[in-house]
């Protein structure tokens, strides 16, 4: 039997063309397009956006989103959301029980007063206690995974009196702060960009290898900073590789600090993704779907003993809006509904079958796909040759889909984030799109 979405488009949505579905209701709402828009980001806004759209044949501005589906401003098109801007809308664009947690939330408080304690907040505090692999588990909140991740750094630096932290030179942690300092990304961070220091990162080569970080670790290392996945493939980290490093780290006296942000919030088919390891990191970062895509909420996890000496032996850490009580409760909301029997056996499915169609398009067309890793709701497909790696994102999406984005390094692979709550229909569409490219691949009718 199939499975169908967890959260189903109303009929209206469902039926028709998967590219291309007339919405009535908001073809005349607008009373600007995709191209005014674009032209005003270009004229008075963030003019590099648009050129980015433009250049790469993606115009598009959002007027509606719902479940595994966006529409444009217009009406007149449909778009399988796979890059899920990198799991903020895990389950589902305007997820019918979040918005009512948010409704219910907004119809009682405001962002509150930071200095005033809440019962969400303690509420929050034990739900995320209970799936967390950190130790005596601590948390605070913040607006944003970067907020998550600068703090983090803060906090290694003062619980172990050093100042450098080793970071996986093709990782992503975030645009600001020392988030900024240890995304090592060409392609999405900005270092080079603003000339930052690096005189505290060292940054090591090699995903998945205690070689290549051994030589960063050194007397003034407060910490190793990575995801359970290596950012630019999706490949997730080896069996052996996490557990030698927490001993490595041990061993130096440098803290383990995870960024699940991507992978937590059972993405990977478990509430968080480091369990599968059996390691308990110092801290652990969470964040995007941690909103369900309608309010800012990230969390720090930190271990007791860092979290007393960086949070209770003076002003560790505040922000106006970060506990406030309407986050909070979308944020609980989330923790419940990720734990749930039905969602995790819906991402079991998922993997099975992401697995299942990618083996038969790579069987299928050898010349453009190989097989790459699938694990719960993260995909990669291997693509092969620069030609193809270089149009492959943009012709999905004249396609229909959105994929998250294709690898720097090799192996170059297209790298998809479908919503946890999809159903059978939306992995044949993802396949199907993805045959439509390959067929005209093969054919020399997609020139790049």
């Amino acid at each position: 039997m199939k499975s169908q979405e967890l959260y189903p488009l109303t009929a209206d949505r469902a039926h028709g063309d998967a590219r291309r579905v007339k919405n009535d209701d908001l073809a005349g709402a607008r009373a600007a397009g995709t191209h005014e828009i674009l032209d005003g980001y270009a004229d008075r806004s963030w003019r590099f956006l648009a050129e980015l759209q433009r250049s790469n044949g993606m115009e598009f501005v959002i007027g509606e989103a719902r479940g595994s589906h966006i529409w444009n401003i217009e009406g007149d098109r449909r778009v399988l959301d796979c890059g899920n801007s990198g799991g903020v809308h895990s389950l589902g664009h305007r997820n019918p029980e979040l918005l009512a947690a948010l409704h219910a939330a907004l119809e009682r408080y405001d962002a509150g007063i930071w200095t005033m304690p809440t019962a969400q907040a303690l509420e929050l505090q034990d739900a995320l206690s209970a799936i967390s692999p950190v130790p005596d588990t601590r948390a605070v909140i913040t607006l944003s995974s970067t907020d998550s991740m600068d703090l983090a750094v803060m906090f290694a630096r003062r619980f172990t009196g050093r100042s450098k932290v080793a970071a996986y030179r093709h990782g992503y942690h975030g645009h600001g702060g020392f988030a900024a300092l240890i995304t090592g990304s060409d392609s999405e961070g900005v270092l080079n960009y603003y000339s930052l220091p690096r005189s505290q990162t060292g940054f090591f080569p090699e995903y998945d290898s205690l070689d290549a970080i051994r030589p960063v670790i050194d007397e003034d290392c407060a910490a190793v900073v990575l995801e359970p996945i290596n950012f630019e493939t999706f490949k997730p980290a080896s069996t052996e590789f996490l557990p030698a490093l927490a001993v490595l780290c041990r061993q130096a006296g440098a803290l383990l600090i995870i960024d699940e942000t991507r992978t937590g919030l059972s993405r990977s088919g478990r509430p968080i993704m480091t369990s599968r390891y059996g390691i308990a990191p110092d801290m652990l970062i969470l964040g995007k779907g941690l909103g369900g895509g309608l309010y800012p909420v990230s969390a720090l996890l930190a271990s007791k003993a860092v979290y007393e000496r960086c949070m209770n032996e003076g002003w560790g850490f505040m922000s106006s809006m970060a506990g406030s009580p309407i986050g909070l409760t979308v944020a609980a909301k989330v923790v419940e509904i990720i734990q749930r029997p039905e969602l995790l056996e819906n991402v079991a499915r998922l993997e099975h079958l992401l697995a299942e169609r990618f083996h038969a398009l790579c069987e299928r067309f050898p010349s453009v796909f190989f097989p790459a890793w699938v694990l719960g709701g993260m995909a990669s497909i291997g693509v092969r040759g620069e030609s193809a790696a270089r149009v492959v994102r943009s012709e999905l999406f004249k396609r229909g889909v959105l994929c998250h984005s294709v690898s720097e390094i090799e192996p170059r692979v297209v790298k998809l984030m479908p919503c946890l709550t999809s159903g059978d229909e939306v992995v044949d569409e993802l396949a199907e799109t993805l045959a439509s490219f390959a067929t005209d691949f093969s054919h020399s009718r997609i020139h790049a």
